[in-house]
């Protein structure tokens, strides 16, 4: 990249960082931030912040759409949904299973085996969990990936 398209893409960040900043201090119901005056000059004179107008916003839109950034964001979202959904299931379940076995209602569960899943076990099946080739993958996939994004 040239300095000029440096500083231009600067300028853009620099916009819409701050039409960001002013819808999100609407939000709040605060007032805009306004930087202290240095001088008693300043002081008698308020600083004007500029409107926000409607080609900042579309201009905003139209760069996140172009760049294909927020069709990405929208997929993060939509992907991240179908992983809550599936965790809230599943939690959901185990909580069926602990009122359950709270209740008295299930003494004893056949595991894969058929052997009983007694309550005593569970460190020898999570230590036959990490050996496992698959969920070795899983870990480490996790960790790379963590790694890569930050």
């Amino acid at each position: 990249m040239t300095k000029d398209e440096l500083k231009t893409a600067l300028d853009e960040t620099e916009a819409q960082r701050d039409i960001l900043m002013r819808v999100l201090e609407e939000l709040e119901g605060g007032e805009p931030h306004q930087s202290e005056p240095e001088t008693k000059e300043e002081t008698s004179e308020p600083e004007i912040e500029p409107v926000v107008e409607i080609n900042d916003i579309k201009k905003v839109l139209h760069n996140a759409i172009a760049s294909g950034n927020l069709k990405n964001v929208l997929e993060k979202i939509a992907g991240g949904m179908d992983f809550s959904k599936t965790a809230l299931k599943s939690f959901s379940d185990i909580i069926d299973k602990t009122r359950d076995k709270l209740e008295g209602n299930i003494d004893e569960v056949p595991g894969p085996t058929g052997i009983p899943i007694m309550t005593d076990m569970w460190l020898p099946m999570f230590l036959t969990l990490l050996q496992t080739q698959e969920f070795q993958h899983i870990i480490a996939n996790m960790i790379a990936k963590f790694f890569k994004d930050s």
